[in-house]
């Protein structure tokens, strides 16, 4: 099922096994970075030609989902399968290590001369003015956590996000320390966003969803996959996208 994948830009993921997973990693998540990782509006960034005001009302749009991210991965250990301790623990020690991102994001916005604060302050729906692309992708996000099955949100969250974010938000904070006045002090976010850290947590939701479903389980197999696919383009491609529209 599953094709080489050149050039790879998700090196750092596990070698799966099934041939779905294979397909998911191969035809699916690696595509995708690429795809990032070409996309004209990181390309400026990368060069400094994206104007600072369009970069750090991107990150700050980003900044605006991010400040869920802790209680999405609570309520993710909170529905895994309550026997399961290794699992559980998991996310559990993820959600722990999360709760300091929305922070840290919001250090960069802040030094970057945007409204870091007010998006951690709130109240979320008057206190930031988001673009509505952003507020799509956050309500995706927060539909599969908390309201598909628990499988489902693995997919979309701990693959979806986890498995993209390295391969291309390692490339922006270098650029946001070498074009846009980000002080290494303020990088924190983008270090720990393209280190091991992340890397291993998309590994460890390819890990649950072999895991999780059976080879002949072709239904939970699609909608994991769907799942993986919607919020790694949305976080990977959709918001270069939306910044190209602005």
């Amino acid at each position: 099922m599953a094709t080489a994948a050149h050039h790879i830009h998700t090196a750092y993921l596990v070698d799966v096994k099934g041939d779905w997973l294979r397909h998911l990693k191969d035809d699916v998540l690696e595509p995708l970075a690429a795809k990032a990782l070409a996309h004209p509006v990181l390309r400026d960034i990368e060069s400094g030609r994206l104007p600072k005001e369009q970069f750090t009302r991107m990150m700050a749009n980003l900044c605006w989902v991010i400040t869920g991210f802790p209680e999405y991965v609570s309520a993710l250990a909170a529905r895994c399968p309550k026997n399961d301790h290794m699992v559980k623990a998991a996310l559990l020690e993820n959600a722990y290590i999360e709760r300091d991102h929305p922070f840290l994001l919001a250090q960069a916005v802040t030094a970057l001369g945007g409204p870091g604060d007010a998006i951690l302050d709130g109240p979320d729906w008057v206190s930031f003015d988001f673009d509505p692309y952003v507020h799509m992708l956050r309500m995706t996000i927060e539909g599969y956590v908390f309201h598909r099955p628990w499988i489902e949100g693995m997919a979309a969250t701990a693959v979806g996000v986890e498995s993209v974010v390295p391969a291309v938000f390692g490339r922006i904070g270098a650029a946001a320390i070498k074009h846009y006045g980000l002080a290494e002090d303020d990088a924190e976010w983008f270090h720990i966003h393209s280190g091991e850290v992340e890397m291993e947590h998309g590994n460890e939701g390819l890990r649950v969803l072999d895991k999780y479903v059976a080879d002949d389980d072709l239904d939970t197999q699609a909608a994991c996959i769907a799942a993986a696919r919607l919020v790694s383009d949305g976080i990977g491609v959709g918001l270069f996208d939306a910044v190209g529209r602005w």
